[in-house]
């Protein structure tokens, strides 16, 4: 997709917010935050004069000036989300373990817990604890796999509410380190990472 294309896609998904974000508020009033408002405003003034820019012009002869525009940065916008993912996985790659395989685990919260989920008035609370879940869970599978209790695991866990169709299903993407190799320095990488 050449640069027009893509900038045509943003001012599509942006004219859905501008359109649309005021009544979703009004029907999902979880989400009339102070965070969302900004993430959402953030978004939609992403490339303009709004978020400040830089003008550009050639040393030489001091003409032909260009203005850049100033990126957002925000996690909402599908430029700078795709930034922030991406320089997020190269932080995390670069604490693995070196010669340790790694595989990939998802775990999805039921269907019928859902609803009580979505509503649940301590969400902080509670996605941390769902996502402790993770080792727990992965842990007496692998125990009860090897009979061996005495494995530990290496894992680093993401949180993702909402499915790639944007409904609301929670669920656990897992970074399972593999083999006997990682148990050393195991301390030192969850600390690094808290």
């Amino acid at each position: 997709m050449n640069y027009q294309g893509i900038k045509k896609k943003l001012l599509r998904f942006k004219s859905i917010f501008t359109a649309h974000w005021a009544g979703f508020m009004a029907s999902h009033p979880r989400y009339d935050t102070a965070y969302y408002q900004a993430e959402i405003t953030k978004m939609l003034n992403c490339g303009s004069e709004t978020n400040g820019f830089a003008v550009y012009q050639c040393l030489d002869c001091g003409k032909g000036e260009h203005k850049v525009n100033f990126s957002c940065k925000g996690k909402a916008c599908l430029q700078c989300g795709k930034r922030y993912a991406r320089d997020s996985m190269i932080k995390i790659a670069a604490r693995l373990y070196p010669g340790v395989g790694y595989r990939q685990v998802v775990l999805t919260l039921p269907e019928k817990l859902r609803t009580p989920f979505y509503n649940h008035p301590n969400q902080h609370g509670l996605y941390s604890r769902f996502m402790m879940l993770a080792q727990a869970c992965l842990t007496e599978v692998i125990q009860g796999q090897f009979k061996e209790t005495d494995y530990k695991l290496a894992l680093i866990v993401f949180l993702h509410t909402h499915g790639r169709n944007g409904s609301y299903n929670p669920h656990l993407h897992v970074i399972l380190a593999e083999g006997h190799s990682i148990l050393r320095g195991f301390n030192s990488l969850v600390q690094s990472l808290g």
